[in-house]
């Protein structure tokens, strides 16, 4: 039996997948890894794809799916068909560095971390990004071009000449109304973060299987988004923790599957805040998550955002009619 299992979740990008899975051949640090490739239901020739690329390697099992179950429904699939000690989860557009196994391994098998139910890694960006000046930020925002932001006044846009890398994640983390979001999300590739962290990020993480065993796998009614979220709080209520491995790296084409602007994002991101809040922050951070999509709903309706109208109010008529959003 391999000792971790590697997942990633593919559904119509076999490009982006196999990608993903050749630099965990190459790269994994752990030669008796093995790796499965669920198929969430793709249309397109993803299996295809991955026979004639990986169909002679011994260490590449594909799962093909009959529908799409969601992030964490293909991830679940992965892990009742495996029986490593530790599941690795790697998003299909990103690729790891060399020894990522290896790292998050080390964290999980350190003497006193027997309660260390996760380990997160260092997701950066890939390619550079250059931070926007105010005048810059309206430009590009008329111009419809692609940029990362974090809050109103601050943005980047991806820029390899003059850019430098950022971070896309170091963790999860929550505030008081139940908004989930990555931590350090933008900052320099350079800075330390602290090894407790609430939650990991399910794009590049590693889970002990005793821990899952005890609390159970992701939620897949929540579909796609905050799956990691919901499962980190069930871990800490059951007194596992989460840490955060710094030498653990990937590059993450952020959002390259959903995009974060399309209405599938919005709609599942802001169904699923609503969620989790309410299932674990209690009542006043539930009706707090509730109350600001609310809002949310009302600006971009005065705003005439149709896309985020739509999404929102599909996202706040599933709370009435659950499974309305799938």
């Amino acid at each position: 039996m391999p000792s971790i299992t590697a997942i990633v979740v593919n559904w119509n990008g076999p490009q982006l997948t196999s990608r993903a899975v050749e630099s965990l051949l190459q790269r994994s640090g752990e030669p008796d890894a093995e790796i499965i490739i669920v198929d969430n239901g793709s249309e397109d020739d993803s299996l295809t794809v991955f026979a004639e690329r990986f169909g002679a390697e011994p260490r590449v099992r594909v799962i093909p799916l009959p529908e799409n179950l969601g992030f964490g429904g293909g991830v679940n699939a992965g892990i009742r068909a495996s029986e490593s000690p530790y599941v690795a989860l790697l998003n299909n557009d990103a690729v790891i560095r060399d020894g990522w196994l290896r790292e998050l391994r080390a964290v999980l098998e350190t003497p006193g971390n027997e309660r260390v139910a996760a380990v997160t890694s260092r997701i950066l960006l890939a390619g550079r990004w250059r931070e926007l000046s105010p005048a810059e930020l309206q430009e590009v925002a008329e111009l419809g071009e692609r940029i990362l932001r974090r809050g109103r006044r601050h943005a980047v846009v991806r820029d390899d000449e003059h850019g430098t890398v950022r971070i896309n994640s170091t963790g999860n983390i929550v505030d008081r109304s139940g908004n989930g979001a990555d931590r350090d999300w933008l900052a320099p590739a350079d800075i330390r973060a602290r090894e407790e962290v609430f939650g990991f990020c399910g794009g590049a993480a590693m889970l002990r299987r005793a821990a899952l065993d005890e609390v159970g796998l992701f939620d897949e009614r929540l579909f796609m988004y905050y799956e990691d979220t919901d499962l980190s709080w069930r871990l800490r209520t059951a007194h596992w923790q989460i840490r955060y491995a710094e030498r653990a790296v990937v590059e993450h084409e952020h959002a390259a599957s959903s995009g974060t602007a399309s209405e599938q994002f919005l709609r599942w991101n802001a169904r699923n805040r609503m969620l989790v809040a309410w299932r674990h922050g209690g009542l006043r951070m539930g009706m707090t998550a509730i109350l600001r999509t609310k809002l949310r709903f009302f600006r971009a309706l005065a705003g005439r955002r149709w896309p985020e109208v739509r999404a929102v109010w599909h996202a706040l008529w599933d709370l009435v009619l659950p499974g309305h959003s799938r």
